[in-house]
Order: C-alpha cells, then sequence, then structure tokens
C-alpha cells in the first residue's frame, strides 16, 4: 500500500524505470520473432519462458494497430498470438486485467479495420470488466491508456459519432505525458488525421504540423513517415502545394517497405503536381496508382483523379475527362471505400459522362471527397 505522495512518486518513477527496460529487452525479442518467419511460426518460440513478457505482448498489440488498416489479415495474426501469451504471463491480478483490457481494444480495432463495426463494439464492450479490474491498485500501470483512446475514437469515428470520437482523441491527449515525445507525435498525428476527416483543414494542419515538431529524429520511421504523407495532404487541402517539403530519402525507401504508404506517397507527389499544374506529372502519378490493388489507397486515388478531371475541365479536355470518368467508376466497388466516397464519384462521373460539369463544379468535387472518405 502507498501510503504518502512522495511514496506514490517513487513507487511511479520505479515502475516507469522497469517499464522501459521491459519495452527494451522486448524490441530485441520482437526482432528474433520477425527474423525467424511469418507470425505462424511463432507460436513456439512464444511459449518459451524467456518470450513471456508484457512488453512483448503491448508489442505485438501495436504493431497490429500499425498494420489494421494496411493488412488486417496479418494485424488479427499478432493479436491471436498477444490473447494466447496473457494467460502464461506471471502477473498481478490488477496488471493481468489491465493487460486483457488493453489486448480486447486492440482486437477490437482489427474488426473495425475489417469493416465489421458490431464485432468492434462488441470486443470493446467486453474490456469494461477488465478496466474495473485494472484500477484497484492504487499506482497506475505501465500499459499506455493514451492508445486506447485513439483506438476508441477510430471507432467511434467509423460509427458515424463525430462529436464523441473528437472528445476521445482529447482524451488521448490528456494520457500522454511530455517524455515520451514519440507517443505525442503519435496522438497528435490522429488527431489530425481525425480533423481532416471532419473537414477541418486548418486544425487538422495545426495538429499535423505539432506533430512533426515533436517527433524525436529517432522515432519510428513509419511514424514520421505518416506524419510526412498526412501533412502533405493536408497543405494540399489547402492549396498550399508549394510548401510541401520533398521526402529525404531515408523516408522514401521506409515507404517502399509498405505497399499502402508507397501508393499514398505516390498520390500525394500526384496532389502536388495537380495544384502547381504540372498535368503529365499527376497522369504519371494516377497511371502508377491504377497498376496497384486499389485495396486502402483506392480513396487516395479516387481523390487525385477527381483533382486532374478538374484540370481536365478547365483545359477542354471532354475526350479524356470522360475516359477518366470511366475509370473512376470501377473504383465505385473497390475494398475500404465509404459508402459516402462511392456515392460521390458516382454523381461525378455520370455529370462527366452527361457534360454537365464546370470547372467550378469539378474543383468542388475534389474539395468535398475527403470529407466522405478515410484520405489522411
Amino acid at each position: 500500500m502507498i501510503r504518502s505522495n512522495e511514496e506514490f512518486i517513487a513507487a511511479r518513477d520505479r515502475q516507469a524505470d522497469e517499464a522501459k527496460k521491459e519495452r527494451a529487452r522486448a524490441e530485441g525479442l520482437w526482432q528474433r520473432l520477425e527474423a525467424s518467419g511469418e507470425p505462424k511460426a511463432w507460436r513456439e518460440p512464444l511459449a518459451d519462458p524467456e518470450f513471456q513478457s508484457w512488453a512483448l505482448c503491448e508489442k505485438l498489440c501495436r504493431e497490429s494497430a500499425w498494420l489494421a488498416d494496411e493488412d488486417a489479415g496479418r494485424a488479427g495474426e499478432l493479436m491471436e498470438l498477444a490473447m494466447e501469451m496473457v494467460p502464461r504471463l506471471a502477473l498481478e491480478e490488477s496488471r493481468r486485467a489491465a493487460l486483457e483490457e488493453y489486448v480486447w481494444k486492440h482486437v477490437g480495432n482489427v474488426c473495425r479495420a475489417r469493416g465489421d463495426l458490431r464485432s468492434a463494439e462488441d470486443a470493446f464492450g467486453r474490456t469494461k470488466e477488465h478496466f474495473l479490474d485494472g484500477i484497484r491498485d492504487s499506482l497506475p500501470g505501465p500499459l499506455e491508456r493514451a492508445r486506447l483512446a485513439v483506438l476508441e475514437s477510430a471507432l467511434l469515428c467509423d460509427q458515424g459519432n463525430q462529436p464523441e470520437s473528437l472528445r476521445q482523441m482529447n482524451h488521448a491527449m490528456s494520457l500522454t505525458s511530455a517524455g515520451d515525445s514519440s507517443l505525442v507525435a503519435e496522438v497528435l498525428l490522429e488527431k489530425g488525421c481525425l480533423h481532416r476527416r471532419l473537414s477541418q483543414s486548418g486544425e487538422a494542419h495545426w495538429a499535423l504540423s505539432l506533430a512533426a515538431e515533436r517527433a524525436p529524429e529517432n522515432a519510428d520511421p513509419r511514424l514520421l513517415l505518416r506524419i510526412h504523407i498526412a501533412l502533405g495532404n493536408v497543405l494540399c487541402d489547402l492549396g498550399r502545394h508549394g510548401e510541401v517539403k520533398a521526402l529525404s530519402a531515408p523516408r522514401r525507401r521506409e515507404a517502399g517497405r509498405s505497399a499502402i504508404e508507397r501508393s499514398r506517397l505516390v498520390a500525394l507527389e500526384g496532389r502536388i503536381a495537380v495544384g502547381l499544374g504540372r498535368l503529365q506529372e499527376a497522369e504519371a502519378a494516377m497511371r502508377k496508382l491504377r497498376a496497384d490493388p486499389p485495396g486502402r489507397a483506392a480513396a487516395d486515388l479516387a481523390l487525385l483523379s477527381l483533382e486532374i478531371s478538374a484540370l481536365y475541365v478547365r483545359e477542354g479536355k471532354i475526350p479524356e475527362l470522360r475516359d477518366l470518368a470511366g475509370e473512376m467508376l470501377r473504383l465505385v466497388e473497390a475494398p475500404h471505400l465509404s459508402r459516402e466516397a462511392a456515392a460521390t464519384l458516382k454523381l461525378f462521373c455520370r455529370l462527366a459522362g452527361q457534360d454537365k460539369l464546370t470547372a467550378e463544379r469539378a474543383a468542388q468535387f475534389g474539395r468535398d471527397f475527403p470529407r466522405a472518405s478515410a484520405v489522411c
């Protein structure tokens, strides 16, 4: 039992130091797992007592969250391993309950990424009993609760509850510590993306600019890349295409490791070309995007196509516009494209086919589209 404020602070600091060491050890274990092959081959090494670590379980969850919107299948495999690990860990009751809550919310996040919002809500609902069990200890556990608030915000947004989603994101910000600049930058990135989905470009620009400022140079390269792409897209939304910074060679190499980030970067470069009036460059980016399976990049391709269409109308390239509208119609059935985004594309294609698009109306479709999609 912690009897005084001084004892509480001392215990908290000891816990933080121990957690830092355990997370560093978990990173080494994670690298060994990755070197051993695909997740389906990890069950045997994870049964070894050396791998029985709450921090490694946390790492599985965090990696699942990184992957969920790109590869929900692999993210789900990681969560199966995390769920199998929890019963093996020697933890106090309150710490086990907190870890179970953490795991179940990440399971729910995978369901959300798959588009199964009912199962996601069920998984989040299961965490309530674990949360109550996990707060019996007077000292908060080492798990980063800000990440859980971010996951809740994402689910609420996909459910259409934008005000509560924004409240949860603000709650996530309140749970971050200034000393953990990487976590602060991660939450600011998600906050900026949420504001963009809500068509709040000014707020999105503020959050993403701050994320870029707070992120340390030694942060996860994926985080730095996503901040760059998200900030670049918001600057394009604001018509400030010339302010998007060129991507450094290391960041570009990082983009090459992920199909979705590579596609998003190509789409961003296409949008910059449109804004600067370089139509041929924009068309080349669009063709490159079409060559890849649409997947999660479908919204990026649709937005770039809409912006190129506005240039076609302005320059009187009607045959090119009709051909492009025909290509865009194929995106309507693309996986992960929201219903609202699909409806926007259908309307645009119908008007383009009837020669009823003015330059201003075509441009307005491009300005409105991010409000109906998950582009960031």
